[in-house]
């Protein structure tokens, strides 16, 4: 009973504080954005065998598009408990870690939106921040490259990482 209390504030608190997330950033050029990216983050789904050897070649292109980059990786199941406070929601020093990195871009692969990987990525101060799921948490994210969701995650992959060689070359 607790846990479900406990999960049921969580929710209400992260929606609603994504729900008055404003980005104060300036407007951006996205090309010169992006051909400036020195350090990624890929939010990557949980664990699925056939997305294994997909998200392993989209990181890999990754390194071909932007020239010496450092790509870092999130998964929502490496948050731990003591990572956060009474509720699960992320304490101030374990999201001060995403801040001190300084990402220029944050890649979130969720195939749908998820609320801890919007909540760190709307506070990590990123200059921008690509999502592969539309949803309510759209707001948060400043860079948009749309896929036709019915597609399979192979060809959406390959389309994102298309526009982004576009973009950058």
């Amino acid at each position: 009973m607790v846990s479900r209390f406990k999960n049921l504030i969580l929710k209400k608190y992260i929606d609603l504080r994504l729900k008055w997330y404003k980005d104060n950033s300036p407007s951006l050029e996205v090309p010169s954005s992006l051909r400036n990216v020195k350090h990624l983050l890929l939010m990557v789904p949980p664990k699925k065998d056939k997305l294994e050897a997909p998200m392993r070649e989209f990181t890999s292109r990754l390194h071909e598009i932007f020239n010496n980059v450092k790509v870092s990786t999130f998964k929502k199941t490496s948050f731990r408990p003591i990572d956060g406070n009474w509720f699960g929601l992320p304490k101030k020093d374990y999201l001060d870690k995403f801040c001190e990195e300084k990402f220029d871009l944050i890649i979130d692969l969720n195939q749908q939106q998820d609320r801890l990987c919007t909540y760190i990525c709307a506070l990590s101060g990123a200059t921008l921040r690509l999502n592969f799921a539309t949803g309510r948490y759209d707001h948060i994210y400043n860079f948009h490259i749309r896929t036709n969701e019915e597609q399979e995650v192979i060809v959406r992959l390959e389309k994102i990482l298309s526009y982004l060689h576009s973009f950058v070359k």
